[in-house]
């Protein structure tokens, strides 16, 4: 890994810390200039209160940011600045883990998309081949073919880190070798 480009890094912060992690990292880029991006996956609830009703946004996935710097960049963040997060690491390198700027893209884009719509699983649900989707609105995402209970799942792994899947028509699924 070249230590001058930028990745995606994907670090796990403190339980209830995501958005005070992210608006801190937020503060540190304009403060000091630092080329960070930081992407926490949330969405919009609606909590009842005692007397009314409050539309609240909460992490999709708990204790887990993405982070996307230098290598360098990323290890000040913790070491310098202090900003309580802990990068999590590939089991068989014991290097920072890097997430594909393709991965992470497609997660992006499901997300944005549709988020009521995806299923995360932190387990190993993949059970087909590699495709990519042809029709609809996910055309251009890659991923696995998953099936669960006569449903058609694209999977997209990032790998250490997740599963997340949406159902889609298996008419739509191109299969990539």
């Amino acid at each position: 890994m070249s230590d001058i480009q930028n990745k995606w890094f994907a670090a796990r912060v403190r339980d209830k810390q995501e958005f005070f992690v992210r608006d801190r990292i937020e503060k540190m880029k304009t403060e000091n200039g630092l080329g960070v991006e930081c992407y926490l996956p949330t969405k919009i609830v609606v909590r009842q209160l005692k007397y009314r009703r409050k539309r609240v946004e909460i992490p999709l996935i708990k204790n887990l940011l993405f982070i996307r710097c230098t290598k360098q960049t990323a290890l000040d963040l913790a070491n310098r600045y202090g900003i309580p997060l802990f990068y999590m690491k590939d089991l068989f390198t014991h290097n920072l883990l890097v997430v594909p700027d393709k991965q992470m893209d497609d997660f992006r884009f499901m997300l944005d998309l549709s988020p009521d719509a995806v299923s995360f699983d932190n387990s190993s649900l993949v059970v087909g081949s590699k495709v990519k989707v042809i029709k609809g609105e996910f055309a251009g995402v890659e991923g696995l073919v998953g099936t669960e209970s006569n449903r058609t799942y694209v999977v997209i792994r990032i790998h250490g880190i997740l599963t997340a899947s949406i159902k889609i028509p298996k008419s739509y699924l191109k299969p990539i070798e």
